[in-house]
């Protein structure tokens, strides 16, 4: 597909009340409603309804018919506007922290978190995924990831140019905030495509401190919108296919890369 239309994002760069379901969608309500008008899609930052937290699965949303899935489903509906976020889902025996796109007919395309942080105990809390997706939406095609998921590049490899953007929704702490920008500009370089980390702020119950730094590199490695440290506040960015498209072909890279299998256990 040689031309897409221009994509309006709203990335919402926010703190996240610990295990406060209720409040937390209050928030993404009242977010959607004020941003609407301005974006295509509002993205939302990793497990946003409870935050990281040892005892998060304990709020997981039963899929389809869960308060979460459904208060999303209608937000998106009700605006007019996809609706991009991260949350627990207990699906049967099932936990998972599963990044869902609900656009504006109020269908939803997801993919579950990969991999899991051991270090911080997650995967006591949730299962990993054993299935790679490619979401799309109005014509762009979508990698969605989840935080940790960023540091794998096996995982992101953009094969054969099947994606456009890749998009991370994270918890990723101040310590090692320049691990996140550094790795969200190399996926963007390596995999010519648009890279956007959208992180939260504030303090968590296990004392960790988040800074943010929510970014959208364009194919290039090229900074093009940030969020101020530590605020909360809804950067307003727009994806254009045509520069994409046209270093794709000055640049061929990808025609070059190593064939490789992706073995999913």
């Amino acid at each position: 597909m040689n031309s897409k239309p221009n994509l309006r994002l709203a990335l919402v760069q926010c703190e996240i009340e610990s295990n406060d379901v209720e409040k937390n969608l209050t928030f993404v309500s009242n977010t959607v409603s004020a941003n609407a008008s301005l974006a295509d899609m509002v993205i939302f930052p990793e497990t946003i309804t409870t935050g990281f937290s040892p005892d998060a699965s304990q709020y997981a949303d039963e899929w389809v018919h869960g308060r979460v899935y459904q208060t999303l489903r209608q937000l998106a509906q009700e605006h007019q506007t996809a609706i991009c976020a991260s949350y627990l889902v207990g699906d049967g025996n099932l936990r998972v922290n599963r990044f869902v796109l609900f656009d504006e007919s109020g269908s939803v395309q997801w993919q579950d978190k990969r991999h899991l942080f051991s270090f911080g105990g997650e995967p006591d809390m949730v299962s990993a995924t054993e299935e790679r997706r490619i979401l799309t939406y109005r014509g762009w095609r979508i990698l969605p990831i989840i935080c940790y998921d960023l540091r794998f590049p096996v995982w992101c490899r953009n094969v054969q140019n099947e994606y456009d953007v890749l998009i991370c929704l994270a918890n990723w702490p101040k310590p090692r905030r320049e691990v996140w920008s550094t790795l969200l500009r190399a996926r963007a370089m390596e995999n010519l495509a648009y890279s956007i980390g959208v992180n939260r702020v504030g303090v968590d119950t296990s004392g960790l401190v988040y800074t943010g730094d929510s970014a959208l590199f364009d194919s290039r490695g090229r900074l093009v919108a940030t969020c101020s440290e530590g605020a909360s506040e809804v950067a307003l960015v727009e994806l254009e296919y045509a520069p994409l498209l046209d270093l794709r072909q000055k640049f061929p890279v990808w025609q070059d890369a190593d064939a490789f299998t992706l073995h999913i256990q």
